[in-house]
């Protein structure tokens, strides 16, 4: 079967007859109602019928376009096998090639199209079909999931992907250059140095954030230029940046070579370019030195609050500060035994370091995974190891964002509003242009009652952050519910749905909104799609669990999800 009829036109799989301009499956007269991504994952499967498809071939083709989470191919093909019938222990559709991907293992065929594929969707009767279930999460996880997203620019927390519409943008303040620094390409023969190209780039985006007259891309939107061929004007106004930095950064034994230019976007010309060739030894005297020059070549002054934010403590060890890179790589990979060997790679910096603060954030980082994720520890162990941490981290110097950002995200779920509120009001103090800082704080401003000061944080967020994580619209959109904004918010959230159709907590807030707007069928299906993700998941755990100051709120909330559906 062609690309083409499998897209455009009805076709068989198996038993079942599908409809993909109708997003619906019939088989034996019942009609099962499925997502379009769940449709579009069928089709790609179809196209490639006996092959075997790679977790990274549907983000690639279905996806594309689009920030997802890693368990969002997963998560459809656990939704598709559950409208076929299927039975991944026993397929009979789609087979699960271990360590390898899917294979689609039922007969197809192409049939004339359907005279009624521009119908109406049919009502769904297709839930009492069999398939395996996710493990039940606790509504605790999935609010830290949602939190712990948020952490995308530090952590590599978000995969880059091409830009995305997002609502109300606002473009950068004209009175403060903005400038986007993409990632330096690694040009030696050892992809296995991309590590540390990666992480020259993340902290000169850090030290270049901490200028209050600047105002810099988020690393999550920078990042999805890699290996980009796109004119600089094109991605300068994608970005809306003015100014780009790029380069590239080469490893050798004891030496280092960086190529670093500074181009005006508006019309392609170059503002700084320079070539260095140090010693391996000279890499913090040199990232100072490149960020100061940048500053120098856009005319930027530096209050004495910058220069105190920018001051460096140097007696961090190459070696250590070599491991510390490879931790952050292993750790935005985020599978439990990449966040294994984070682990071991920041404790072994501490170990050469004692001193070494950022690196006891990132362990701190690999506990809050553990949260997240029920890895190893206990949901409390990790809290407080990763509250542990974080105090010694502030102890050793008070100057790292990225310190508040996570203990900001502690003292979240731990109820503590204020010192939340704190913790992150130091962290945007200590980098301006910190996009997820101001994002959590926008999250934070959602559950302390405060939402229209939560609007304005998740606007800075934005504009910080042109290519809108998914996160970021579901704060904004449960913002706009709890103000009572009900069409916005369902707007908001749609986007959110297109964009990870496997975010449970989104759909959640949709749902609500969508029953206080008086849309209950809608509301009614995205409750059908919550209890695919999470069989277990009820209306006792929302009640139980969310971490809502505002009673009133709360209760409308409640209200709202069981007229939805969702049951005690």
């Amino acid at each position: 079967m062609t690309g083409r009829s499998a897209n455009a036109a009805t076709f068989r799989v198996g038993d079942w007859t599908a409809e993909p301009a109708a997003n619906r499956l019939v088989c034996a007269g019942r009609e099962v109602k499925v997502e379009p991504k769940v449709m579009r994952v069928l089709s790609y499967l179809v196209e490639r019928h006996g092959e075997v498809v790679t977790r990274h071939d549907p983000e690639a083709h279905v996806w594309a376009g689009m920030i997802v989470t890693d368990d969002a191919v997963t998560n459809t093909v656990i939704k598709l096998r559950k409208a076929l019938g299927d039975n991944a222990r026993d397929p009979r559709y789609i087979e699960t090639i271990a360590k390898a991907g899917y294979r689609l293992i039922a007969d197809t065929a192409g049939i004339a199209a359907s005279t009624d594929e521009g119908a109406a969707y049919a009502a769904d009767t297709g839930r009492d079909v069999t398939g395996p279930q996710r493990q039940s999460l606790s509504w605790s996880k999935v609010l830290i999931l949602g939190l712990l997203v948020l952490l995308g620019v530090w952590v590599f927390w978000i995969t880059a992907a091409p830009p995305l519409p997002e609502p109300h943008a606002a473009g950068p303040n004209p009175d403060k250059p903005v400038i986007a620094v993409l990632p330096f390409e690694n040009p030696s023969a050892d992809p296995e140095q991309n590590y540390f190209s990666d992480g020259i780039t993340e902290d000169l985006i850090t030290d270049l954030s901490k200028i209050a007259g600047l105002r810099v891309v988020a690393r999550n939107s920078s990042f999805a230029y890699r290996g980009s061929t796109e004119p600089e004007q094109q991605i300068g106004a994608e970005l809306h940046a003015r100014y780009i930095l790029n380069g590239s950064v080469r490893r050798d034994k004891e030496r280092l070579r960086i190529n670093v230019r500074l181009t005006d976007a508006r019309d392609g010309s170059n503002r700084w370019a320079e070539r260095y060739d140090r010693r391996i030894s000279d890499i913090f005297h040199l990232q100072d030195e490149i960020t100061n020059r940048v500053v120098g070549a856009l005319q930027v002054e530096l209050s004495t609050g910058d220069r105190a934010r920018l001051t460096r403590d140097y007696a961090t060890s190459i070696e250590a500060y070599d491991l510390f890179l490879r931790g952050l790589e292993h750790f935005g990979r985020r599978s439990s035994d990449d966040t294994v060997l984070a682990k071991e790679y920041f404790e072994q910096a501490i170990a050469i370091e004692p001193d070494f603060a950022r690196a006891y954030a990132g362990l701190a980082l690999t506990y809050t995974a553990n949260l997240v994720n029920g890895w190893g520890t206990t949901l409390q162990q990790s809290l407080a190891k990763a509250e542990s941490l974080t105090s010694k981290a502030k102890q050793l110097d008070d100057r790292v964002p990225q310190v508040y950002f996570v203990s900001g995200l502690v003292e979240m779920y731990r109820r503590n509003y204020a010192a939340a509120l704190d913790d992150l009001a130091r962290a945007i103090e200590l980098k301006p242009s910190y996009a997820d800082a101001h994002a959590l704080l926008a999250w934070v401003l959602h559950f302390a009652g405060r939402p229209q000061e939560g609007l304005a944080a998740m606007q800075r967020a934005i504009d910080l952050n042109p290519r809108v994580p998914t996160t970021y619209w579901l704060v904004q959109g449960a913002l706009y519910y709890e103000l009572g904004e009900n069409a916005e918010a369902t707007r908001v959230l749609q986007l959110a749905v297109q964009n990870n159709p496997s975010y449970q907590l989104v759909r959640m807030f949709l749902a609500a909104a969508y029953a206080a707007d008086q849309n209950l069928e809608e509301a009614a299906w995205q409750i059908e799609e919550i209890r695919t993700l999470d069989p277990d998941f009820t209306l006792g755990d929302v009640e139980r669990g969310a971490p809502i100051r505002d009673p009133r709120y709360k209760q409308r909330l409640l209200r709202d999800l069981e007229r939805a559906g969702l049951s005690r």
